[in-house]
């Protein structure tokens, strides 16, 4: 009775560690089919698992040989219920053997001293293996504490499919690395050598230690890109919402030209039709007024006369003084989202740095745009009233940061300078800060 107790317990384990086998790489890898036909994927291939272990465990228990089949299949079985590139599943495989063996490892080296009482691990390992109530209590504790461990760490191990591919490589060369040497000495620890142990523990501490630093590295390096690749989404939507928005508004300052245009020729038509009155007087005084500011951009580029109209509103709404001087010649090959990403950010920072000055009079805004052979240059300058550089000659942000988007306005600028292969340049002298934006028009 207690012998089929013994053996049920041994395919349970084999069944917990299967799940737990292609649960976990397709948590890390991605899983190929939607979650009912992942979980149907996920039991066959532990079904498989079971009965090959189970059958290959009847001839011993431990064998390096059944891990190696082990392996292999659980990679098969990955290769199948997963999808990405082939590295991402290789290392899933052998980053979850890893653990596994890695936890199996150092609570059988505790209950070697348990139950051997001495260094001599050759008492408790004859005991492990076999058949009996200790190995029972071994496999029990074992599986509860695998299962609690991937549970802890769900959150970690599934940011492996977001990692680039060369972190992927990288993560994988250690851990194969990690998992031989740690094979090796599992080997070393079946001798009798009380020195050979004793080697065999502090490598076996030191290549833990080392993966879970390479496992950190990776995942704080996958961090960190996932926070730029949300920026650039971030400055991409903006700078599509920006240009849309100023395109809404040339579009909407055209047509108030056309209709003030129209309602000038009804008032002259009014005005040919009245004699002498104080009426006609009226329309005369009416039509000697510019309903169109003089000082509207017209320089041939509907987005830049977009956003420069807005800006010289925006500007006499803060009693700033904006001026501007545009020499453009031939048609830009820049587009219209990232001109927006360049100019509009840089006079949004002059407004907004010239607007803390408390006298009106010291407020001003000056724009450039000028082309000189293959380049382009989008210059503004502005009154400032502190220096924006910090001691480190890095730019001060003032804005909130609540809504996450602090900094990103140069960080717009300058990447998008980038792009096409130029060079921003920031000054403070004498009260004035100047952006230069230099990028290539080919």
């Amino acid at each position: 009775m207690m012998n089929i107790i013994y053996q049920t317990a041994e395919i349970l384990a084999t069944v917990i560690e299967g799940l737990i086998l292609f649960s976990v790489s397709s948590e890390m890898v991605g899983k190929r089919f939607n979650k009912k036909h992942h979980i149907i994927s996920v039991l066959l291939c532990t079904i498989v698992y079971t009965i090959i272990i189970t059958i290959m465990n009847q001839w011993e228990l431990f064998s390096f040989v059944t891990l190696s089949t082990a392996i292999l299949l659980t990679f098969l079985g990955v290769l199948i219920i997963t999808t990405n590139a082939i590295i991402y599943k290789m290392t899933a495989t052998i980053l979850t053997w890893f653990l596994i063996s890695t936890s199996e490892y150092s609570l059988s080296y505790g209950l070697f001293m348990l139950f051997g009482k001495s260094f001599d691990i050759s008492k408790g390992l004859s005991m492990i293996l076999t058949l009996g109530n200790t190995r029972l209590l071994f496999l029990t504790t074992l599986k509860t504490i695998q299962i609690i461990i991937f549970i802890s760490l769900r959150k970690l191990y599934s940011r492996l499919k977001l990692l680039r591919q060369n972190d992927v490589y990288t993560l994988f060369a250690i851990t194969l690395l990690s998992y031989i040497i740690m094979s090796v000495i599992t080997q070393m620890m079946l001798s009798n050598s009380l020195l050979t142990l004793q080697m065999a523990v502090i490598f076996s501490l030191f290549f833990i230690i080392l993966t879970i630093v390479i496992t950190l590295f990776a995942t704080i390096t996958n961090a960190k890109y996932q926070n730029e690749k949300q920026e650039k989404q971030l400055m991409t939507l903006a700078n599509e919402m920006m240009e849309k928005n100023f395109i809404t508004m040339r579009d909407s300052q055209n047509i108030i030209r056309q209709q003030v245009h129209d309602f000038k020729n009804h008032l002259r038509t009014i005005d040919g039709m009245l004699d002498e009155s104080p009426a006609k007087d009226y329309i005369d005084e009416l039509l000697a007024e510019s309903y169109i500011s003089a000082g509207y951009c017209h320089c041939g580029n509907d987005v830049i006369d977009s956003i420069i109209n807005c800006k010289i509103n925006e500007s006499k709404e803060k009693n700033i003084k904006f001026t501007y001087n545009i020499s453009i010649n031939t048609k830009l090959s820049i587009s219209s989202i990232d001109i927006c990403a360049i100019l509009a950010n840089q006079i949004d920072n002059a407004i907004e740095a010239t607007f803390k000055i408390s006298e009106e009079n010291k407020r001003f805004v000056k724009v450039e745009i000028t082309q000189k052979e293959s380049f382009i240059f989008f210059r503004v300058e502005n009154s400032c009233k502190d220096n924006p550089f910090n001691n480190n000659g890095e730019l001060i942000t003032t804005k909130d940061n609540s809504n996450g988007m602090h900094g990103l306005g140069i960080k717009n600028i300058k990447e998008t300078v980038e792009k096409y292969n130029g060079e921003l340049k920031n000054e403070y002298k004498n009260g004035v800060f100047t952006s230069v934006a230099m990028l290539t028009n080919n």
